[in-house]
């Protein structure tokens, strides 16, 4: 049955199929006019009857068998367009009753119900179209329809606790309207005086749960009924003030719950954050709710180095950690510098910076572009080394407290878990959740009682492991073979380098990671540093130097292969960069090659020099000093006296005994 122009109608097939009237029947009845045909059945398009031109013998069994036509269409008609409401079973699901349940789930699917039929009946009452669908005629008495396709609905099919009556569904239309889902709990459940008990008896859970001792639920339960009780006061500490057991009261009587209620109140989610906020140590608060930030691992390698400290896992022999610094690469995970000591200070952080650009430099291969770290060890050299600009074009200071923030500490398990405990024994923490990394423990029942069998290390084995561990990492396959498949973190740092990295400055990086030496220019060509002698790369260096200053800071990069260049500074100044002074044998006989060379260099520097003394001794004049006594108008009574040089050798300091004779021979010269 359907409307077609406004005519409530049946299809023909669906009565013959009924047995409700027979094909001779229906076209006897055509062909007298006692039935009219509303539209002709053809291919693909079924016949229409109007039901009001039924017989009625016929139209009775029609009844029998569906019921009122005109109320079943307009049920149809209502049904067919209801909306569902995505955000009710999440609001009435969560909604808490007065003592701390949730409502029961016929009465969720209830009010569910009710806010799917009443934005329903909004959409329709804005549309003007859609209320003539829906409703079935002309806009009159608006209501009273709206109430007659309510209670058209089946309630098998969809339960509801909406009213029957037209001016009390407009007037529950227009609470929901104003006050949401809220508006549709029964007031037996959330009279304002409810409402309010339950709200101070969650503040007073929480409260307590929140105790410095870390109560269980149920042992928050006894203190709260010992406080209904009277037999203890619960203050809050922040404002001073005593809870009012009168705020826990419902006509006279207090408001008992049950461990249950107790464990759901804390348990509700937005609560169990705030509680764990008080019971939690912050690393492990914001591992577990604090919200974090998702961000994708740069294309190429070097884009960005992260570095951070830990301990190595297994005991030296003295019951001490060996301490590590590393500098991950952040695309290709390899780990491209490393360090070790006994204790953790900022030589930790400089001796694996210096191992970086060891392989950097052993590889040809430019400056970082960022630089990962935290502040414990590095602050020292936030405006030198670690200053954006100085070296590294960016430096990200990771914030104290969240590992997770930092890349280094994810690839510090990554290596620990994936390939330590697969090259190594004992590797694991006792307290741990996952029982193969767990390590075994056997205790040692003494007078201390707190002591275990364990197995020590030498420092130099434990290094040596580690070491063998970064290999065995770094060739190991990349973790994201989709991207790079078949390759090795080593190989894809090296093929998949940034093109924007800038080019490795060795006289730069030695003022900040090297090691510096106080030392002077002697002969104007050598100097001494690291028990070596290092010649300079040309006589004109001395101009560089300031006056009567031959003293300069001499700065280099250890390496195992020796010390091959030198980089000179003077008042953080840069003078140049020096190589070794090679010797060369003196007897002809013995002479090889290397020594023809550094004889060579040495003569050319000689020759250089002399030819600079032979231009300045030309620049230089020679004068003759003749005396001009005529030209002096002096007066009568002065006379000239010519002075003589005093050598220091002829000058008496018998006279000078003390500071004050120095300033008075000096009042008695002018």
């Amino acid at each position: 049955m359907m409307y077609y122009n406004n005519i409530l109608c049946f299809e023909v097939a669906w009565l013959t199929k009924q047995k409700i009237l027979s094909t001779a029947n229906y076209k006897q009845l055509k062909s007298r006019g006692q039935i009219e045909t509303v539209r002709r059945g053809c291919k693909g398009t079924k016949a229409l009857v109007a039901f009001d031109s039924i017989p009625d013998r016929f139209k009775e069994a029609i009844i029998e068998k569906v019921g009122d036509p005109y109320l079943k269409v307009k049920e149809s008609k209502f049904q067919d367009r209801i909306e569902l409401d995505h955000m009710a079973p999440s609001f009435f699901s969560k909604y808490k009753l007065p003592d701390g349940r949730n409502l029961p789930p016929d009465t969720q699917l209830q009010y569910c119900n009710d806010a799917h039929i009443l934005n329903t009946i909004d959409t329709i009452i804005k549309n003007r179209s859609g209320r003539k669908k829906a409703l079935g005629s002309k806009a009159t008495k608006l209501w009273d329809k709206v109430a007659d396709a309510v209670n058209s609905i089946d309630k098998n099919k969809m339960d509801h606790t909406l009213p029957t009556n037209p001016r009390r569904i407009q007037n529950k239309y227009n609470e929901y309207k104003k006050d949401g889902h809220i508006a549709l709990i029964s007031k037996k459940w959330c009279n304002d005086n409810s409402r309010k008990v339950t709200v101070q008896i969650e503040k007073l859970i929480l409260s307590l749960y929140t105790l410095p001792n870390k109560p269980y639920s149920n042992s928050v339960h006894d203190l709260y009924m010992q406080f209904l009780g009277g037999a203890i006061e619960v203050v809050d500490t922040k404002t001073g003030e005593l809870f009012d057991r009168e705020d826990f009261m419902v006509d006279g009587m207090p408001v008992t719950i049950s461990e249950a209620t107790v464990w759901n109140y804390i348990n509700d989610p937005k609560n169990r954050v705030l509680v764990d906020s008080y019971r939690s140590g912050a690393l492990e608060f914001n591992s577990t709710h604090r919200p974090h930030h998702h961000r994708d691992q740069p294309n190429y390698s070097l884009s960005k180095i992260s570095m951070d400290d830990r301990d190595l896992p297994r005991k030296m022999i003295n019951g001490k950690r060996v301490k590590a610094y590393y500098a991950y690469d952040v695309a290709s995970g390899a780990c491209i510098g490393a360090s070790y000591s006994k204790k953790k200070d900022t030589d930790l952080f400089l001796d694996c910076m210096r191992d970086m650009f060891r392989f950097l430099h052993r590889n040809d291969i430019g400056i970082p572009m960022e630089m990962e770290v935290e502040n414990h060890l590095v602050k020292h050299f936030e405006h030198t080394l670690m200053q954006a600009g100085n070296v590294f074009p960016f430096v990200r200071w990771a914030n104290p407290g969240n590992a997770q923030e930092k890349y280094a500490e994810s690839m510090h398990r990554v290596k620990k878990y994936g390939y330590e405990k697969k090259y190594q024994d004992g590797i694991g923490r006792f307290y741990s959740k996952l029982e193969a990394n767990r390590v075994k423990q056997e205790k040692i029942f003494d007078a201390e009682n707190d002591n275990f069998k364990e197995k020590y290390y030498e420092y130099k084995e434990l290094v040596a492991d580690d070491l063998a561990v970064i290999q065995q990492f770094n060739n190991a396959k990349h973790p994201n073979q989709k991207k790079y498949k078949g390759m090795s973190r080593m190989e894809v740092l090296m093929f998949h380098l940034n093109p924007k990295l800038a080019k490795y400055d060795e006289s730069l990086l030695a003022k900040y990671i090297g090691v510096g030496i106080e030392t002077s220019i002697r002969r104007s060509q050598y100097l001494f540093a690291n028990n070596h002698k290092y010649t300079l790369p040309s006589v004109k260096i001395l101009e560089r130097l300031k006056t009567n200053n031959l003293n300069v800071m001499a700065y280099y990069i250890p390496a195992s292969s020796g010390i091959e260049t030198i980089h000179l500074y003077q008042d953080d100044v840069f003078i140049c960069s020096c190589k070794g002074l090679e010797n060369y044998q003196t007897a002809k006989a013995e002479q090889t090659e290397k020594d023809e060379i550094a004889y060579l260099n040495q003569a050319k520097y000689v020759s250089e020099f002399d030819k600079t003394i032979k231009a300045g001794r030309n620049y230089i004049g020679k004068p003759a000093i003749i005396e001009n006594t005529a030209a002096l108008d002096l007066p009568e009574n002065v006379e000239i006296v010519k002075t003589v040089p005093v050598d220091d050798d002829d000058f008496d300091y018998s006279e000078v005994d003390s500071q004050n004779s120095i300033k008075e021979n000096a009042f008695n010269s002018l």
